[in-house]
């Protein structure tokens, strides 16, 4: 009977500390999410890794972890948290396209490559992992493949707007300016609103000479994504070319605020223009 009544008590001891160790972890997990959906990314990182050390490395606390280093600019350990989750995740694909652009941000290009690969390897019918598979090739300056996986993208998921406008900047890298203006002002007739295609037929016409062309494109993305980089940085260019000098300023600060990891390609920009 004394054997039977202490199995009982420490049973009874081992499912409160369990119980204990939830309620723990879960006001744990509650915190963490509270401070990232408040932006409060040192106290949301401090409190995720807290999670991550006491409760092991769950892949949805390492995806959350991720996510954090990203909007706190620490490409090195986002790669890291993701390359965690690849390893055990139920569902590895997920850390794509987040791994990969990590890894652009380190310039680390056939990383990118290579991570996107991975993830189409665990799920080989994504046309969307496809497609990512032939930005990481772009990324890389490797043409040949990302077009031929965009292609393969297209075929995979028709209409694949993404991946023509993504040929269609493929033709760009290639200076052929009449091939992308022509690709991505196909893909604006059907989708009015798709920045990428407005960028890329604005780069275009600029490339081309054509100013006023290019200034409807780049103006029509900027209206619709204001915060975009690439278009800042291509109407700064413009109103520099046009010497509106104040303006073009005004664009590329605007670029350096919505992406300081990109600080050094508006970097000379911004000293042309800085007040005399």
């Amino acid at each position: 009977m004394r054997a039977l009544a202490l199995a009982v008590l420490l049973a009874s001891a081992t499912a409160s500390a369990s119980a204990a160790a939830q309620a723990a972890e879960s006001d744990l997990d509650r915190a963490s999410i509270a401070a990232v959906e408040s932006e409060r990314w040192d106290d949301a990182l401090s409190r995720t890794l807290d999670l991550v050390s006491s409760f092991g490395e769950r892949p949805s606390y390492l995806a959350r972890l991720a996510q954090i280093y990203n909007r706190m600019h620490r490409p090195t350990d986002e790669v890291g948290a993701w390359e965690r989750f690849m390893t055990l995740a139920p569902r590895p694909s997920q850390a794509c396209p987040a791994l990969g652009k990590a890894y652009r941000g380190l310039g680390q290009y056939d990383q990118a490559v290579q991570a996107f690969t991975r993830c189409l390897a665990t799920d080989p019918k994504n046309a969307l992992l496809v497609y990512y598979v032939g930005l990481g090739h772009e990324w890389a300056g490797d043409f040949g493949p990302a077009r031929e996986f965009y292609t393969r993208a297209i075929a995979m998921a028709p209409p694949g707007f993404e991946a023509r406008v993504s040929i269609a900047r493929v033709d760009l890298h290639q200076n052929a300016l009449t091939a992308a203006r022509d690709g991505a002002e196909a893909v604006l007739a059907q989708v009015p609103t798709h920045v990428e295609a407005a960028l890329v037929a604005g780069l275009a016409e600029q490339r081309a000479g054509r100013r006023p062309q290019a200034r409807r494109h780049l103006e029509l993305a900027a209206k619709l994504s204001p915060d975009y980089f690439d278009v800042r940085l291509a109407l700064g260019v413009l109103d520099y070319t046009e010497n509106h000098v104040a303006a073009a300023r005004g664009h590329f600060e605007a670029a350096f605020l919505a992406d300081p990891g990109r600080r050094a390609d508006v970097q000379s920009w911004l000293d042309r223009t800085a007040p005399k």
